[in-house]
C-alpha cells in the first residue's frame, strides 16, 4: 500500500515538532502508513521538490515565514502545475482571500488544534490519496480488486473466498496472509473466519454484524472491542 507523505513547513521549531507530533499521532490512530518531513524555510522544501519527483502528498505550509513565505511557494508550484495539496497553517485571517488562489484543501488558524487539524488530514486522506484497489500477491500472481466491490473475506478449507457485489471469487492464500496486505483500516477481523470491509458495515451487535444488502456476520468474542473500537474509526473519518 502505498505511504501518506507529509512535509511540514514551519520556521518556529516548537509550533514544528508538535505539529510533526499531532499529525503523526492522528494518522497512527487511524492506521495510516505515513512518512512525515519536517522544513524549517520554504526555501529548503522547494529545493527538495524540485530535486525529487512528486515526493510528498501533503505540504502543510506556514504562510509567513522569513526569505520565502508559504504562499510564495504554493503559488510557484501552482504556476509550474503542481497539484499537490496544500494546508496553511496562519496566526493571521488577513492571509485567507490571497490564499484562496492556490486552492488549498483548508486553513488552520494557530494554535491549532487536533480536532481541526485532524479533520483536515482524514478528509485530504480519503478525497486524494486512500486506495481504490487492494492489491494481493498470490504466490507469483498480483491480483488486483476495487475495495468498493468486495464485502468481506472468508476463509474456506485452506483458501479464501472474497465476497463481491458482483460474484464470489476463491484464492489460495490464508486469511492471515490477506489482512496484512489489505489497507489497515479499511478491513477488520470480526472472527476467526472473516474479515470485513469496514464501507459496508451497517449494524454491530455482540455476537453478529449487518452489512448493506443483507448479509450477516458472526462476531468473535475476543473481536468485538476491536471491531467496535474499528467502526466508530472508520465513520469519523
Amino acid at each position: 500500500m502505498s505511504v501518506y507523505r507529509l512535509a511540514i513547513c514551519e520556521d518556529d521549531s516548537t509550533i514544528r515538532e508538535k505539529l510533526s507530533s499531532l499529525c503523526h499521532d492522528i494518522l497512527q490512530e487511524d492506521g495510516i502508513e505515513h512518512e512525515i518531513t519536517a522544513f524549517s524555510s520554504a526555501n529548503d522544501l522547494e529545493k527538495t521538490l524540485l530535486a525529487e519527483n512528486a515526493p510528498f502528498d501533503l505540504l502543510l505550509l506556514d504562510i509567513q515565514m522569513e526569505g520565502m513565505t508559504g504562499m510564495e511557494l504554493a503559488q510557484s508550484l501552482r504556476q509550474r502545475g503542481d497539484r499537490v495539496s496544500i494546508l496553511f497553517v496562519t496566526g493571521c485571517e488577513d492571509y485567507l482571500p490571497e490564499g484562496y488562489s492556490v486552492q488549498p484543501i483548508h486553513f488552520l488558524l494557530k494554535p491549532v488544534s487536533r480536532e481541526a487539524l485532524s479533520a483536515a488530514l482524514r478528509t485530504d486522506w480519503r478525497l486524494n490519496h486512500r486506495p481504490k484497489t487492494a492489491v494481493l500477491r498470490i504466490g507469483s500472481k498480483t491480483v488486483g480488486l476495487p475495495l468498493a466491490e468486495i464485502r468481506y473475506i472468508e476463509s474456506y478449507n485452506h483458501n479464501i473466498v472474497i465476497h463481491q457485489v458482483s460474484g464470489n471469487r476463491s484464492y489460495l492464500l490464508s486469511l492471515s496472509e490477506a489482512e496484512k496486505q489489505l489497507p489497515p483500516g479499511q478491513f477488520c477481523r470480526c472472527h476467526n473466519s472473516y474479515l470485513v470491509n469496514m464501507e459496508y458495515v451497517e449494524e454491530i451487535s455482540r455476537k453478529q454484524l449487518s452489512l448493506r444488502g443483507g448479509s450477516r456476520l458472526p462476531i468473535g468474542r475476543a473481536y468485538y472491542k476491536s471491531l467496535q473500537s474499528a467502526f466508530i474509526r472508520y465513520m469519523n473519518r
